[in-house]
């Protein structure tokens, strides 16, 4: 064999391996950019829930219906927002103005395993308060929903969160259910 025909054999080596690295690079390529497009659909559908979610909640709000209990959606972020929202919400009601900081859902210890029940800390830190009437109505108000405070501070700083009145709540639910 020819020295040319080892260079031609070898060039058309490299091509074919040049094109099946190629092409399996190519079919990766799909493959991401298929799962981005699930990714961005499912993305736009929680968008989408959540939306309605909250219309239905002003709608709920602008025809007086009472809540008996928080909204929740399918994602923890969105479970998080709700609830910063709805407390919020619910204090501004109550005339007053607080930081809510809210964690992530976990088991409650608190009932037993057979029961299944999750909780979800809240820290809520109240800046300014008129008297002491209106943090009694606020905890009479909290026994509407399921919470349970668990701890309440005057100028304390058991519970991190900024304000002059400090609560430590946990919000009950049964996970799936109503």
């Amino acid at each position: 064999m020819s020295k040319e025909k080892i260079i031609i054999i070898g060039f058309g080596f490299l091509i074919l391996l040049f094109a099946f690295f190629a092409i399996k690079k190519i079919k990766s390529l799909n493959e991401q950019i298929t799962e981005q497009k699930e990714q961005v659909a499912k993305s736009h559908q929680r968008l989408e829930y959540v939306k309605d979610l909250e219309e239905s909640l002003e709608e709920r709000k602008m025809s007086g219906k009472v809540l008996v209990e928080i909204p929740r959606a399918q994602d923890p972020i969105a479970n998080k927002v709700l609830m910063r929202k709805f407390m919020k919400a619910f204090l501004l009601r109550l005339g007053l103005e607080a930081e809510v900081e809210i964690e992530n859902e976990r088991k409650s210890r608190d009932f037993p395993d057979m029961v299944t029940v999750n909780e979800v800390p809240l820290k809520i830190g109240i800046k300014n308060y008129s008297s002491y009437d209106q943090v009694i109505k606020m905890l009479k108000e909290f026994k509407q929903f399921p919470f349970a405070v668990e701890i309440l501070t005057i100028g304390g700083t058991d519970v991190p969160v900024s304000g002059n009145l400090r609560v430590q709540l946990k919000y009950y639910f049964v996970p799936g259910g109503s």
